[in-house]
């Protein structure tokens, strides 16, 4: 898979080269997210992972622009990782290890909420 879109550079790994649009929800909706030319991102992994996927993988890229965004824009984390789920899955990305990987994101965040609630009374 050749990406025209981004390239490998800048101070978190990617640099977007080509703007484009993604569409929240669903394609054609009037929900837009913008992601201009000259945005840097990254795709994260946990180092434990990266032997079974890797941060570079074309058809999860995507998917780690619209999630850092969303995430740094202050949108949720859980709405964030379900736009990370669609644009995997619009990529082309294999459903298998898309569904593994949003999973696995959602036990994380499940945990750290556990984590947190730790020593507070149960109401």
């Amino acid at each position: 898979m050749i990406l025209t879109w981004c390239k490998p550079g800048g101070s978190r790994g990617y640099v977007v080269t080509q703007a484009f649009t993604w569409d929240i929800g669903r394609e054609g909706s009037d929900l837009k997210l913008h992601v201009p030319e000259g945005r840097e991102f990254e795709s994260s992994v946990p180092r434990s992972l990266q032997w079974l996927w890797s941060p570079h993988d074309p058809y999860f890229l995507k998917a780690a622009v619209v999630h850092d965004i969303l995430l740094e824009d202050g949108n949720g984390a859980v709405f964030s990782d379900s736009q990370w789920f669609d644009a995997a899955h619009s990529a082309g990305a294999p459903g298998l290890k898309t569904w593994v990987a949003y999973f696995g994101m959602m036990g994380r965040r499940f945990l750290q909420w556990v984590w947190s609630r730790k020593g507070k009374p149960h109401v």
